[in-house]
């Protein structure tokens, strides 16, 4: 009924075309306004859909089959020295899947084949591969470079950080290389179903109303009117039409407003009304990351003395590899009419806007969208120079509680500095109390300061919760569940866990860390039938095997424990948990030469491992 009314009052505006373009509120800023897809789009702008999917965007996210892939017929194998495990792409007719193996002694000791289910990147720069488990969403450590036509290890996952099959892709993520997923609300990462490539809506805005009202026979003449069913961004204001481009094109840190999603923001609105995305800044810096066009753009003297947007040089309908070589050298000519392009000008931008390779992703170039006349880069790295913050790009007054969010962030997420954390809490000092409180907890939690955290949960523990998003209060709450099971406080941690789990009943880690709980209380049944649960969710993880060989041996079925121990050790040839069960396995069952074995496994895994040590001296 309620976007009924909306409508009602809509078309009550359009009976004249006067009124119509008095009116000033986009009918498809009201969040009942559903998303329709590109083929609805399709129906009626033919021309533009056939352009458009053959640009970056258009192709950003497909099917893995071979027609979306960029790779060659012979792909390169890529090895982790560190981790000393290899991938290699494998093309079952038109399936692609990524094998993973360990070879020692010319043997194959370990392997897993991992079936592709979605290519993310358009092949202009990348290709990396995601899989999914039950719509849960991870990225699979092997990515093509186009531009250097080399495959390596993505970004993120070099020197010793391939978390292999872990990554989470989440709305963050998906929201800027894909339309809108259906993701499900309780989860981080898991999706009813997903859109292939960046559509139409997302410069436009939903299409429900638009397609409604043309059904209808609603037709405005855009030539004299504004047609408020759907967002032009060309008819935007300056500043609004900058938003659209900039909610992608501004890599950052990115920090929600409170009670928003990354979904929340329509072209037409704001976009500092729902994110801010800090970068940090540094004495002397000349780097850039890869999707940082907005924030390079600005420091350009063209951006700064006039009013130029990104669509006074890219049309967003057609691919940059269609283009005439001197598109853009007649884009610069419209500004800076000096002479005949035709005769004189070739390539104003490998000077004004030389390509270069970014501080983020390895084998990749592009054009650094500051237009400057440039001096030879200096690329002494950021330890030495002298830090100046983080810095919000799209807003010039970001909150004490946005700054403080930004700083946490940064050193969760990237780099573990404390100034981060000590930047973080002055800011939190000075912010609303009530509203920095699960980001007080955070910062106690990186900084392993558990006592704090249960003194500041039992001083705000009659706080509304529901002025928080679900996934700030959920992860919150089992922080502190994890506090108070540090501190002894096992029963006070099981409740507070299975609150952050009523919130977001779809994490995996969350229900984990609540089985550990009933297994150091000897809860075996609670425990099994979360992990019956767990199972059904993503049988790949390699927790749930753990703790169900713990509790065999606690039980003392030993033979269930060394099944299920190998399936752990089957997922990750390098889980030190799993070889710990295996030592305590053969302990139980007195057979100390394979409980030694096992120990001397995990120093060839760790080499530093303090337990293992101390065993290990014990046994000889």
């Amino acid at each position: 009924m309620r976007f009924l009314s909306f409508l009602f009052v809509l078309l009550l505006f359009s009976c004249s075309r006067g009124e119509y373009a008095v009116y000033k509120q986009y009918a498809n800023h009201n969040d009942t306004v559903k998303y329709v897809g590109m083929n609805e789009c399709k129906a009626c702008h033919l021309e533009i859909y056939e352009s458009y999917i053959q640009t970056g965007m258009g192709k950003s996210f497909s099917s893995a089959v071979k027609v979306s892939s960029s790779l060659p017929n012979s792909p390169d194998l890529v090895y982790d020295s560190i981790k000393d495990l290899s991938y290699m792409p494998v093309w079952k007719n038109d399936s692609l899947w990524i094998k993973e193996f360990r070879i020692l002694n010319f043997d194959t000791i370990h392997q897993i084949d991992k079936k592709v289910d979605y290519i993310i990147g358009s092949g202009h720069h990348t290709n990396s591969h995601l899989f999914q488990i039950n719509g849960y969403l991870h990225q699979i450590p092997y990515t093509y470079y186009a531009q250097d036509k080399i495959s390596d290890l993505p970004p993120g996952y070099e020197n010793g950080n391939n978390t292999r099959f872990a990554r989470e892709i989440n709305m963050e993520c998906i929201s800027c290389h894909n339309a809108y997923p259906n993701h499900e609300e309780g989860s981080n990462n898991k999706y009813a179903s997903i859109p292939k490539g960046i559509d139409c809506e997302r410069c436009h805005g939903p299409g429900e109303v638009h397609v409604l009202e043309k059904s209808m026979g609603i037709i405005i003449d855009t030539s004299k009117y504004i047609d408020y069913s759907i967002v032009n961004p060309s008819k935007l204001p300056k500043d609004l039409q900058f938003d659209v481009c900039q909610r992608c094109h501004l890599q950052g840190t990115a920090i929600l407003a409170e009670n928003t999603s990354f979904t929340d923001f329509k072209p037409g609105m704001h976009l500092n009304d729902y994110i801010d995305v800090y970068l940090p800044k540094y004495e002397d810096d000349n780097s850039f990351i890869m999707a940082s066009h907005v924030e390079r753009l600005k420091q350009s003297e063209c951006f700064k003395n006039s009013d130029m947007t990104c669509l006074n040089c890219h049309n967003p309908h057609k691919s940059v590899q269609s283009l005439s070589t001197n598109y853009f050298d007649r884009k610069c000519m419209d500004c800076h009419n000096v002479c005949n392009v035709e005769e004189n000008i070739s390539n104003c931008a490998s000077c004004h806007m030389p390509s270069s390779s970014s501080s983020d992703i390895p084998h990749v170039t592009i054009s650094d969208h500051k237009i400057a006349v440039h001096k030879e880069k200096n690329y002494e790295s950021n330890e030495n120079r002298v830090f100046l913050g983080l810095h919000s790009i799209n807003n010039d007054n970001p909150t004490n509680l946005s700054k403080a969010k930004a700083y946490l962030k940064r050193f969760e997420s990237f780099e573990s500095n404390p100034v981060y954390l000590d930047s973080a809490f002055a800011f939190l000092q000075i912010s609303e109390k009530e509203s920095s409180f699960p980001y007080f907890i955070q910062y106690y939690y990186l900084k392993k300061d558990y006592f704090s955290i249960v003194n500041h949960y039992l001083a705000f523990q009659n706080i509304d919760y529901k002025k928080f998003n679900k996934e700030v209060i959920s992860l919150a709450l089992s922080r502190i569940a994890d506090a108070y099971s540090q501190n002894g406080l096992t029963l006070e941690a099981i409740s507070l866990y299975n609150k952050s789990i009523n919130l977001m009943p779809l994490v995996i880690d969350y229900k984990l860390k609540l089985v550990a709980l009933h297994i150091e209380l000897k809860n075996f049944k609670e425990a099994e039938s979360l992990l019956d649960e767990l199972k059904k969710m993503n049988p790949e993880r390699k927790e749930i095997y753990l703790n169900i060989s713990y509790i065999n041996i606690l039980k003392k079925k030993y033979q269930l424990a060394e099944e299920n121990l190998s399936i752990a050790l089957k997922l990750d040839p390098d889980y030190i948990l799993a070889y710990e069960n295996l030592v305590l396995l053969n302990i139980e069952k007195n057979d100390l030469f394979l409980a030694k074995k096992y120990i001397k496994d995990i120093l060839k895994i760790d080499s530093n491992n303090i337990k293992a040590k101390r065993l290990l001296n014990k046994f000889n």
